[in-house]
């Protein structure tokens, strides 16, 4: 029997992400998926204390957490020391191109990089696949007339980026030197040097920060439909957010809960009119308009509701639930270069005309960059701009810069 156990569900993208990890490492696990047997499912509910969210992780009798975790774990050592192995030593390895991030920009990046013979490695980063990996129907990206699961379309993307021969390295970046030649990248399992690097980190979701929320976390309160909405079968469910995804979240969640209450802040969704009206047809689905979530209610070991509060009048009211997802739009995973690119208030970075930045040889690709479109095939078209972009630079460069 392996000392790592998982817990995990078959559309989880959290889960293939710790099972990645786990799998580069060479560590043997046993996974236990307990969507396919309600008593594995209440022995990871008890294991985890009360937790509802997949997946959880246990080297041997202690209980780790879920994939951030993991890999916060990994990057300390301390997973070697939980397995009583001796710790690795980091590599430092140098090449043309690293891209950091995994999402469609930055695997369009890679695929154009690497059929130029740049040889890319992209670094993944904690939420490898980004966005997508937690998106159900992919229904306007072109190509796929039926339609697509997020997290297949990703894979395909990943296939053909590691057909023309580029490299993946699991994990999130610590540390960036931009400062010279060769410019410098801190990750968990060493360091990379190269002559450029294009930014593609994408963006995470945007949290409320009320009260029981972080308390919550796991135990009801959630951020992907797809991984935890298994969890909330038959009980009433609140969503809070008024976009695209916080209706395919809604929508998703039908399958599960007996009723989907969608909380919004103004009195017209800001989703697209095709996923507006999908959501607001569903039998399973009601709007409570011009309100806010105030503050999440629990017993101490789940949320059993959530308080909302009345925009116009001020009126608080109780909404009973056994799960709360937020899903309230994202916030640009930008602070490692803060202080080093430039970014605008919101954070996200700025470029010009193309996609480079001040800093020779360092580019910019997708929703790190784009509050505008944010769509799929957006990302795609600025993931093979700066990877044009980089090959260029890289060509009028050569002789000029040194590693």
């Amino acid at each position: 029997m392996a000392e790592v156990t998982l817990y995990t569900t078959e559309s989880c993208s959290h889960c293939r992400r710790a099972k990645r990890l786990l799998d580069r490492r060479g560590i043997p696990y046993d996974e236990i998926d307990v969507g396919v047997d309600p008593a594995r499912e209440r022995e990871m509910i008890e294991r985890s204390g009360g937790r509802r969210s997949v997946p959880q992780i246990f080297v041997g009798a202690q209980h780790v957490g879920g994939a951030d975790d993991l890999y916060e774990l990994e990057r300390r050592g301390g997973l070697d020391e939980l397995l009583k192995r001796t710790r690795r030593q980091k590599d430092v390895s140098t090449h043309e191109v690293v891209i950091l991030g995994s999402g469609p920009a930055a695997l369009t990046a890679a695929i154009y990089a690497a059929r130029a013979n740049l040889a890319p490695v992209v670094v993944e980063g904690l939420s490898a696949g980004g966005q997508l990996m937690t998106t159900t129907d992919v229904e306007n990206y072109p190509g796929f007339p039926e339609g697509v699961q997020g997290p297949e379309m990703i894979e395909l993307f990943r296939k053909q980026a590691a057909r023309f021969g580029t490299t993946f390295v699991s994990g999130d970046v610590a540390t960036i030197d931009f400062s010279g030649q060769p410019l410098r990248i801190g990750t968990d399992s060493g360091e990379l040097r190269a002559r450029a690097v294009i930014v593609a980190t994408g963006a995470s979701p945007r949290r409320l920060d009320i009260p029981g929320e972080t308390e919550y976390a796991g135990r009801g309160v959630s951020y992907c439909a797809t991984c935890d909405g298994f969890f909330f079968r038959g009980q009433e469910i609140v969503v809070a957010g008024g976009g695209d995804t916080a209706m395919e979240e809604a929508l998703f969640l039908t399958r599960y809960a007996s009723r989907v209450t969608v909380v919004h802040r103004r009195a017209q969704l800001r989703a697209s009119k095709i996923m507006a009206d999908r959501a607001q047809r569903h039998e399973k689905i009601e709007f409570f308009w011009n309100a806010a979530v105030d503050e999440v209610v629990g017993d101490g070991t789940k949320v059993t509701s959530v308080r909302l509060r009345d925009l116009g009048t001020e009126r608080v009211t109780e909404r009973p639930c056994g799960g709360f997802f937020v899903a309230i739009g994202h916030l640009p995973n930008t602070a490692l270069f803060r202080g080093v690119l430039p970014m605008d208030d919101q954070g996200y970075l700025t470029v010009g005309a193309s996609s480079s930045t001040p800093i020779p040889g360092v580019f910019v690709a997708g929703d790190v960059h784009d509050h505008v479109y944010r769509q799929a095939v957006t990302a795609a078209g600025a993931g093979c701009r700066a990877a044009i972009d980089c090959e260029r630079w890289l060509e009028a460069s050569a002789g000029t810069t040194s590693t």
